[in-house]
């Protein structure tokens, strides 16, 4: 996905330190910066020409009150006003798997289908997001970061919803509900300033094509086995952190078996009955701040222009 700076340390020592950690990964948000899409057409085109996909990149979702609402945390009221026009507007959300179905000939597609994701795995989905979810019956990818999701696991973790990510058992309870899929976010590529791990999945300095395919495969393999523990199967999506990639990438993430990559370029997407549509898929992040209304349309998705087929 996009964004967050990494925390120190395997294990909770305290609060204090990990309050410190949990700053350092939402300032790595704003490492991370996506340029402005010009308007794009809200309808569903023929199926010779494909499906229009908007694809809503969500991180944080807490309460109204939080200090840390911005570019990369919005509050429950936000994102159930996101729901509520979404439903008001006709949009129907669709699943990971649904896509995948589709593009290999399998099943159809709602007249106007919407992708809602999530990255970082942080614990305020399980808290704020997925209850509204339920609440609507909408469905969502959310893209877990290994390293963390271990973390968070330990008997000893100190947690705060400002900063915690899902641990394990979270993730198996999510795996289980009809409206979540679980995708990857990388075991330990999510330093932003690439200091303590690689910077998302771009090659460092001086690094051979073969080194880095061994690096990203290793790091690919361990959140995938982790993931496969707890739900009981592999991820087929994968979410770039940083929105960072490579052709090689690419390359590795389909010989794994990934049928759907997410970047953070901010465009709608065309999908067709070509499974090679799924890759790299555009994003538009939701920032707080701004109605729901006006985020949609800035997206290119008028309620103006739905009024009519709406009725």
């Amino acid at each position: 996905m996009r964004n967050l700076g990494a925390m120190k340390g395997k294990k909770s020592k305290g609060l204090a330190a990990l309050c410190c950690a949990g700053l350092l990964l939402l300032g790595g948000l704003a490492a991370w910066r996506t340029a402005p899409a010009p308007p794009a057409a809200a309808a569903v085109s023929t199926a010779e020409e494909g499906t229009e996909l908007p694809v809503i990149m969500y991180h944080h979702v807490l309460g109204e009150d939080s200090g840390l609402l911005g570019d990369y945390v919005i509050s429950c009221s936000e994102f159930e006003g996101d729901l509520a026009w979404l439903k008001a507007a006709g949009y129907q959300t669709v699943s990971a798997r649904q896509l995948i179905d589709y593009t290999q000939g399998r099943g159809t597609l709602p007249e106007r289908p919407v992708l809602l994701t999530f990255d970082d795995g942080y614990e305020s989905f399980y808290a704020n997001a997925w209850p509204l979810l339920e609440k609507y019956q909408m469905k969502a990818v959310v893209s877990v970061i290994g390293r963390y999701s271990e973390l968070y696991s330990q008997p000893d973790a100190v947690k705060h919803l400002n900063y915690s990510h899902l641990n394990w058992r979270q993730v198996r309870e999510l795996g289980q509900s009809d409206l979540v899929e679980i995708g990857s976010h990388s075991q330990d590529m999510h330093d932003a300033a690439g200091k303590e791990s690689r910077a998302g999945a771009k090659k460092q300095k001086g690094e051979g094509a073969e080194q880095y395919r061994a690096s990203f495969q290793q790091d690919t393999a361990a959140v995938e086995e982790k993931i496969q523990q707890a739900i009981g199967q592999k991820p087929a999506v994968y979410a770039y952190p940083f929105g960072y990639y490579t052709q090689d990438s690419e390359a590795i993430l389909k010989e794994m078996g990934y049928q759907m990559t997410l970047s953070c370029e901010s465009r709608i997407n065309t999908i067709r009955r070509d499974p090679e549509c799924l890759y790299l898929l555009g994003r538009f992040n939701r920032p707080h701040g701004q109605r729901a209304e006006d985020f949609f349309s800035n997206i290119g998705l008028n309620r103006a222009n739905l009024e009519q087929d709406i009725g």
